[in-house]
């Protein structure tokens, strides 16, 4: 969020960000509907019309690679599959004090994945490609936007590689594993609030901000916008699925954590307040005087508000996922699934800029399970029909909920449709509807140095989801 403040020291004045930013790892729509935290975990059309329960039978267009790498054996020959998520949320904030809603922008957003497989006898191997931990928060209406000074744009993308090989070790146990080499980006746009900057101006004591001075706070001087360059982590998944019987399947897998260290550049422009200072203002300047002439005469654009870079660090949490399958009679398959998921390596993020202090923001996430249940019935031999439900716990405490990633407990409701088109050709498609609790919220960071507190929340954050998935399969 690199909301940015100023402050006097022994060397002056400095500037540096507060209130963590980059949570540049803050799900790909704005309000992070998805799973927990920044997860997107509907990465097969087959997979997502069940609830994402695929661990203990995985679906068969190559997405085990993800959901149970041990699932990859089992099917001679090659096939490859292609598809994509389409993810609209609906929702927005109510503030306290003055009851207006301020609405997320609802365009709805594609998460795409590709598989690819080739399996020979008790030995399968296969290459999966998927993003699958992701932010893109975009609030509508960024000039008057009230938590514009956290984030007004921003995004997060980590596509996983995932080379992957399989063995059946006996007709009832397969084992998986392969590597994990994430390539991620990120941006953030926010606005910096005049108010709490110091007025360094001739007759002004030390340390008066421009807001002990009359200037409202929620005055816009600058836009700052970070993009942080193309950064690698590496990381590794593996898998086994267990036949007790003809009829019952035990599943597990665990992706492991990943540690990607971004470096960017920030860049700031300033925006123009249009205040004009009236007779007997306490700079003492003439009345008339343009309020964006003594910013700029101040030369904070070039000094402390210059183009410099910036970097952190980030570590994408790991998951170990359990689950069960049932096939009580030969059309119908029963499927549960546990997860959990280690959020709580997002505690605090450290912000290093190139000429500025260090800064240090707690987000304070934490660890959460995700509960699922689906069932696929076979009405034909070439057409199946799938329903899913699953409860997953928020990762955002109740002190760190922001415009970034204004999440909740939410509930998860499917419906999907499996088709042999032809010989070799399977298409999947499925729909996902995301009802997520009321929360409330913050649109300000806290005070330099102080730790972020639930009396700093002003409103309320209402959010659920639409989400659309389709996946081709080809056999060859």
């Amino acid at each position: 969020m690199i909301s940015l403040f100023f402050r006097r020291g022994s060397s002056g004045v400095s500037v540096i960000g507060y209130g963590a930013g980059l949570c540049l790892v803050v799900a790909l729509t704005a309000g992070g509907v998805r799973a927990q935290g920044f997860d997107v975990y509907e990465q097969s059309a087959c997979a997502m019309g069940r609830a994402e329960t695929g661990v203990a039978a995985p679906c068969g267009d190559g997405s085990t690679i993800l959901y149970n790498p041990a699932g990859l054996v089992g099917q001679p020959g090659w096939s490859a599959s292609a598809g994509v998520t389409l993810i609209r949320p609906v929702g927005g904030f109510t503030d306290d004090a003055t009851g207006q809603t301020f609405d997320g922008d609802d365009a709805a957003l594609p998460a795409p994945h590709a598989y690819l497989r080739y399996g020979a006898g008790r030995w399968a191997a296969g290459l999966g490609v998927l993003s699958l931990y992701g932010l893109r928060t975009r609030w509508e209406n960024p000039d008057t936007f009230i938590g514009r000074f956290l984030s007004y744009d921003s995004a997060l993308e980590s596509i996983y590689f995932q080379p992957t090989i399989a063995y059946r070790i006996s007709d009832r146990l397969a084992l998986g594993a392969g590597f994990d080499v994430v390539v991620s980006t990120v941006e953030l746009n926010q606005r910096i609030d005049l108010g709490p900057v110091p007025a360094l101006a001739p007759g002004v004591p030390p340390g008066t901000t421009f807001e002990q001075l009359g200037i409202p706070p929620g005055t816009d001087f600058a836009d700052a916008h970070l993009e942080g360059d193309p950064a690698t982590g590496f990381g590794g998944h593996v898998g086994a699925l267990l036949r007790l019987t003809d009829r019952i399947r035990l599943g597990a897998r665990y992706l492991s954590p990943v540690t990607i260290e971004y470096e960017g550049d920030a860049v700031f422009e300033p925006v123009e307040t249009g205040i004009v200072l009236p007779e007997g203002n306490p700079l003492g300047l003439p009345a008339g005087t343009s309020l964006d002439a003594v910013v700029a005469g101040i030369g904070f654009f070039e000094s402390f508000l210059a183009p410099q870079a910036v970097s952190t660090e980030v570590t994408l949490p790991a998951q170990f996922v359990v689950g069960l399958s049932l096939a009580p009679a030969p059309p119908l398959l029963l499927l549960f699934d546990y997860q959990w998921t280690g959020w709580s390596t997002f505690d605090v993020i450290v912000l290093d800029f190139e000429t500025a202090p260090d800064d240090v923001s707690p987000q304070n996430y934490r660890d959460t399970s995700t509960l699922r249940i689906g069932a696929e019935y076979a009405l034909s031999p070439g057409l199946r029909v799938r329903a899913g439900y699953a409860f997953s716990e928020a990762a955002t405490p109740n002190e760190t909920v922001t415009p970034l990633l204004p999440e909740a407990d939410r509930n998860h409701f499917t419906v999907g449709l499996g088709w042999d088109l032809a010989p070799g050709f399977a298409l999947n498609a499925s729909y996902r509807y995301l009802d997520q609790q009321d929360r409330r919220g913050r649109i300000r960071d806290p005070l330099p140095g102080a730790e972020p507190t639930v009396a700093l929340n002003s409103g309320v954050y209402r959010f659920n989801g639409h989400l659309l998935a389709t996946t081709l399969t080809a056999r060859f």
